[in-house]
């Protein structure tokens, strides 16, 4: 009893409000009571040496959010100072927390429209954070405070002490019937010495990674070695080209370079390049509004407009890589059948192999070093969760089927993507051999798919009664993998397969028209292009009709949505293609099939891959709250375009390019080193045009 005594009078002096009414209490310097003798004792420790005004001790209580501001704003992370807690010259390890406050507000009488974002000035501010139940709406009425303790303080000790104390003090709102509760979980707590000791898996990594840089050197050494030898030497061989495989030089050589055999398909360059860095800016706004926000008010206003739903809906860029994808493979596929039958198991395999390495590197690291690159308040729970993702479902992305098995704890959340394409490849095979043996029958066959792939969301979103659209709301953004709309529709094969395959006929009209010469009237051009930017613009701002607080769900709305608004973005970015490639859209077709996208768009695999690694990172770093704008989301975008495409391509130049070179080698056509006209023939050439279609 005198231990509680002493921190109650220990936490009253030393934390005061201004005027004794806060809408949340401070948060103490002291524990009330434990079994944990050793953190009592170091929590003596640590109060008396605060009254002595040691400075290792107000370092601790100056790194603690000891109050909450910004709160009716949306600001509901007070940090506080997570390296100065870590780094504090205490006589005992110190450990930062990240305490999750809960104000228990009753409902207001009279009750107010929870969907409402208006206030009077004057009404009663409980009225405003009492949990509305809103999903749009971030709640206020709880918040995550930073506190620095000792170390040997456990997660259940601090939580336990802390709701003891809320229970115990006496706090102004009590008189308004709001209680206090916290959590305080293993997650919420880090320590300055974790995870700083490499386990076997980190240096395998690193230890692959040395070998990949020292074959690299050498390599290199060695081409260039070659270009000052006799003529000999420079004789190209099977060997030979295996030894330069992995050389700088051959495979940075290798990026300007395009295939412009069909010049209406070099528009597919810009389009893959821009659709990357839509995609990336859409995931920077929804990784910075999963962090820290001073302004969130502002954010859940902007859920309603129509300017907003350009953002919240923006993933209809990864549709159109889809219909990139779709359109390639047929249009090489038809290609490749018209002059040699290729066993289809051969082709899978080669998209498999010349995929798969990038993919099982980046994976690699996200599984090993990815927790050492860094450190900040919200690291243990976003960073360190990735992590054990991956160490343990890896193998579900290397066979693609991680959006289907263990869906809630898959390996890089974006990497849904992956499995999607790779499933859409093989059908796409078939189809074409179909397509190839029998026009009618195949068309009615590619036809019938596209049916079917358009019926799919349809019955999941009605029966399962989804929504019609991913509502990015703060939950969504927080913990993706745990949405039960990304686990059933988001995510699947069969939900998002429509852009796919209607790429895939525009990728046989793309074929049938090659060298024809056909060319659109002057006003059949304009009247599509107009019409195809309009009803692209319209299937995404019509999002907004969703976003809206007073909309009543309808499950067959909700289901004709999510399964038209995908196909009609689809039909009009085939619509704008189409048009520059055999229209009279020219400024729009010098602007995608400019030169330098061309080496941009080798690197998109790469640059898709790696993008949030370095979103993720800044959010799990972010030591404060900071405004959130527009122009502040578009310009960290850009900084995660530059830091992509660069990592993309180190990756292209050290492993993308190399293993492709390597299994070109090893699958090559026996004579094809001899007989050059056998190289549009050859497996590896038809996987490298197949390959390129992937992002």
């Amino acid at each position: 009893m005198l231990r509680t005594i002493f921190f109650v009078s220990c936490s009253a002096l030393i934390v005061l409000s201004d005027d004794g009414v806060g809408l949340f209490p401070d948060i103490p310097a002291g524990v009330l009571d434990t079994d944990n003798v050793l953190c009592s004792d170091h929590f003596e420790q640590y109060a008396n040496h605060l009254r002595n005004l040691s400075l290792w001790a107000h370092e601790m209580r100056d790194a603690t959010a000891k109050s909450v501001t910004g709160i009716l704003r949306g600001s509901i992370s007070q940090f506080g100072q997570f390296e100065e807690c870590l780094t504090a010259k205490a006589p005992f390890p110190t450990q930062y927390c990240l305490a999750t406050i809960i104000a228990n507000v009753p409902r207001p009488i009279p009750e107010r429209n929870p969907k409402s974002l208006i206030y009077e000035p004057n009404e009663s501010v409980l009225r405003k954070i009492y949990d509305k139940k809103d999903p749009s709406q971030q709640p206020e009425n709880v918040v995550l405070m930073g506190w620095c303790v000792p170390a040997s303080c456990s997660p259940a000790n601090l939580q336990n002490s802390l709701n003891k104390y809320f229970e115990e003090m006496d706090f102004p709102l009590k008189n308004e019937n709001v209680t206090y509760s916290s959590v305080v979980d293993a997650s919420s707590c880090q320590k300055e010495d974790e995870y700083k000791e490499f386990d076997q898996a980190d240096i395998s990594f690193g230890l692959v990674s040395s070998i990949i840089v020292s074959i690299v050197i050498l390599s290199t050494v060695y081409d260039f070695f070659r270009d000052t030898t006799s003529e000999k030497l420079k004789e190209r061989s099977p060997t030979v080209e295996l030894l330069i495989a992995f050389s700088l030089r051959k495979n940075y050589r290798k990026l300007p370079s395009a295939n412009d055999s069909n010049p209406a398909l070099k528009i597919l360059y810009g389009m893959r390049v821009i659709c990357i860095c839509m995609i990336i800016m859409d995931h920077r706004f929804g990784t910075h509004l999963a962090s820290g926000i001073l302004n969130f008010d502002i954010v859940e206003d902007q859920y309603r407009s129509p300017v907003g739903t350009i953002f919240f809906h923006g993933d209809v860029f990864v549709d159109s890589f889809f219909i990139l994808s779709g359109i390639l493979v047929t249009y090489t596929l038809m290609i490749q059948y018209d002059k040699r039958f290729m066993n289809p198991a051969v082709i899978i395999f080669m998209r498999y192999v010349r995929l798969t390495p990038l993919y099982a590197m980046v994976i690699f690291y996200y599984a090993t070093m990815f927790r050492y690159t860094g450190a900040g308040p919200m690291w243990k729970k976003i960073i360190v969760p990735e992590v054990e993702d991956c160490r343990a479902n890896w193998w579900t992305n290397l066979l693609y089927i991680s959006n289907y098995v263990n869906v809630d704890h898959m390996c890089m959340v974006h990497s849904w993507y992956l499995p999607c394409d790779f499933h859409y490849f093989i059908i796409a095979i078939v189809l074409c051999i179909v397509i190839h043996k029998s026009k009618k029958i195949g068309l009615f066959f590619l036809g019938f798919v596209t049916f079917l792939t358009v019926l799919a969301p349809f019955l999941v979103v009605y029966l399962l009664e989804l929504s019609a659209v991913i509502y990015f709301y703060p939950d969504f953004l927080r913990l993706p993998k745990q949405q039960v709309d990304f686990i059933l529709a988001y995510s699947k094969s069969h939900t998002r397969a429509s852009p796919y395959f209607i790429g895939m006929i525009a990728g046989y009209l793309y074929y049938r028209m090659r060298g024809s010469g056909k060319r659109l009237k002057v006003t059949y051009s304009h009247l599509i292009l107009f019409v195809s930017l309009g009803i692209m613009v319209g299937s995404i701002v019509t999002g907004v009709i969703f976003y809206d607080p007073a909309y009543q769900y309808n499950p067959l709305e909700s289901a004709l949505y999510a399964s038209m608004h995908r196909v009609v973005w689809a039909v009009g970015s085939v619509g704008v293609l189409y048009v520059a490639s055999f229209g009279h859209a020219k400024f729009i077709y010098r602007f995608l099939s400019w030169r330098p996208w061309v080496p941009l768009s080798k690197l998109v695999y790469g640059a898709y891959l790696v993008h949030m690694q370095f979103q993720l990172r800044a959010v799990a770093r972010k030591g404060g709250a900071d405004v959130s704008t527009y122009f502040d989301g578009i310009s960290q975008a850009l900084s995660d375009i530059i830091l992509a495409f660069g990592t993309a391509l180190i990756l292209y130049l050290f492993v993308e390019a190399p293993f492709r070179n390597i299994f070109s080698l090893l699958l090559a056509h026996p004579r094809s080193n001899k007989h050059s006209k056998q190289k549009s023939e050859s497996p590896e050439n038809v996987s490298e045009s197949t390959c390129d279609s992937h992002l």
